[in-house]
């Protein structure tokens, strides 16, 4: 296989212009394929700051992930739009997944059914190839969004080349919309059933093994991307703490969405359950992540946190099952560190060369 591409993350926790320095300081330090921002509700614009991002950095970017909250036709334009406006050998690439803890305490609909999700992706698709759809076949869409299903919706200024849809997918279910229609599929570690407990377990060999059953034989080649989540500091607890708030998403959404899978890697619902109370009762992802006692963080193994030293051998071991797997793609994912910029030559320095080499 080639050699695996290495992508960074960041969260939407800072204003366009902090971000947009991240993203500088993070190319300028190692030579990163892909700069990826997650896109949440209630904080900075993510696609604004990605079109800002495209116009002054020398890197590929993308979502990792945004949601089906967003209307797909506006999805489709804008990423068309931010195409045109990356450098010469660079592009976009459109994650989605069926939104998190976050989306929860502001939206009434608690889950995206999963016919959203592959209407979806398919819409996506359609569009970001410079095809003409027509809305009769996103009936699930067109009732959320109102769509005239009468016509067909084609982007009149499509995007230089195709952009990949990437789905993000944590269960059966998904791993089958993403087999059959997308271009890609995002496994992440804050996802119970693909956390670093569950890559030990075996459990992420039999979702990829899932995915991939389902791909057509003429269709093209699926791509495999891991998010790793990780937190480093000098101050190895204050990257723990710091870890506690991405890990509160991932410990809430398997508490809400598949409590079983808990269970399955180890843990309690029962110790879960007041982190997702937090969100439910929208209380928000400060006081979450101070219901996640250490002992639960470790064992969680969602985000890893602490000193790069702390890190390393961790890493190191979730990078050789991807390998073996042949996964294309690793992010080196949020909440990065307490301090960014830190965490940015802290882990271009001494996390990711040595987990490569």
């Amino acid at each position: 296989m080639a050699d695996l591409e290495i992508g960074i993350e960041f969260w939407p926790w800072n204003d366009c212009r902090e971000l947009l320095s991240y993203g500088a300081r993070a190319v300028k330090s190692y030579p990163f394929c892909h700069l990826w921002m997650c896109d949440e509700f209630q904080y900075e614009d993510a696609i604004t700051t990605l079109a800002a991002m495209a116009m002054e950095l020398d890197v590929s970017l993308g979502t990792m992930v945004t949601f089906p909250w967003r209307n797909p036709l506006e999805l489709a334009q804008r990423f068309a739009s931010m195409a045109k406006l990356t450098r010469p050998g660079r592009g976009m690439a459109l994650g989605i997944g069926a939104g998190g803890a976050v989306q929860v305490q502001v939206i009434g609909e608690k889950r995206n059914p999963i016919d959203v999700m592959a209407e979806s992706v398919q819409l996506l698709r359609g569009l970001l190839r410079g095809e003409s759809v027509p809305l009769a076949q996103f009936p699930k869409l067109a009732a959320r969004f109102r769509y005239n299903t009468k016509t067909s919706a084609k982007l009149y200024f499509p995007p230089p080349a195709p952009v990949p849809v990437y789905l993000a997918a944590g269960g059966p279910k998904m791993f089958e919309v993403a087999g059959r229609y997308a271009d890609g599929v995002i496994f992440s570690q804050i996802v119970a059933t693909t956390s670093f407990p569950a890559v030990k377990a075996g459990f992420l060999r039999n979702a990829v093994k899932q995915v991939e059953a389902v791909r057509a034989p003429g269709d093209s080649p699926l791509k495999k991307l891991y998010n790793l989540h990780i937190s480093v500091s000098r101050d190895g607890d204050k990257a723990r703490q710091w870890a506690k708030r991405n890990a509160s998403y991932g410990l809430a959404g398997a508490y809400i969405r598949y409590p079983e899978v808990l269970k399955r890697i180890g843990l309690d619902p029962e110790e879960v359950a007041p982190v997702a109370e937090a969100y439910l009762q929208g209380k928000g992802v400060e006081e979450a992540a101070r219901r996640i006692p250490d002992s639960l963080l470790a064992r969680s193994g969602m985000v890893f946190g602490g000193t790069p030293e702390d890190c390393v051998s961790s890493c190191r071991e979730l990078k050789g099952h991807l390998i073996e797997m042949g996964f294309d793609h690793l992010v080196i994912g949020v909440p990065l560190g307490p301090d960014i910029a830190e965490a940015i030559d802290l882990l271009t320095a001494e996390v990711i060369p040595k987990i490569l080499n």
